[in-house]
């Protein structure tokens, strides 16, 4: 089974969209059992969920839905699968600088008006900063 891990969040939308993405990774991949859980704060938590699939004798390949390995990556989701007796799991590297992120962000800096060439409807780059934020450990 493929586990994608979020972190967990107070905001709904955040669950609402790791759900899209899974239903995405379904559709490409039939027959594939994909499942949803979550570090902290949202149901299914990722305890739940591990012990689901060693109850159902199912091994599983958890995909970190986060950037760097912070703590969550090297500390929380190998101690989560250890503590799990008889589960045959392994934890997949974060996204990182994966080539499509990468592309993925220069996307949205698109949408938000910033052009490389300083095209005349966009932001001049000469003079335009671009700040990319993300939480971590």
């Amino acid at each position: 089974a493929l586990v994608a891990v979020g972190h967990g969040s107070r905001d709904p939308r955040a669950r609402a969209t790791l759900l899209r993405l899974l239903d995405r990774v379904r559709a490409l991949r039939p027959g594939l059992d994909v499942r949803l859980a979550h570090i902290e704060l949202n149901a299914p938590l990722l305890d739940e969920t591990l012990a689901d699939l060693a109850a159902e004798g199912r091994e599983a390949v958890l995909v970190p839905l986060l950037f760097a390995p912070g703590h969550h990556v090297t500390h929380d989701l190998p101690a989560a699968v250890a503590a799990v007796p008889g589960l045959r799991a392994r934890v997949a590297a974060p996204l990182g600088a994966h080539p499509l992120l990468a592309e993925a962000l220069a996307g949205r800096l698109a949408e938000a008006g910033w052009s490389p060439d300083g095209h005349p409807d966009a932001h001049d780059p000469r003079t335009t900063g671009v700040v990319l934020a993300a939480a971590g450990s």
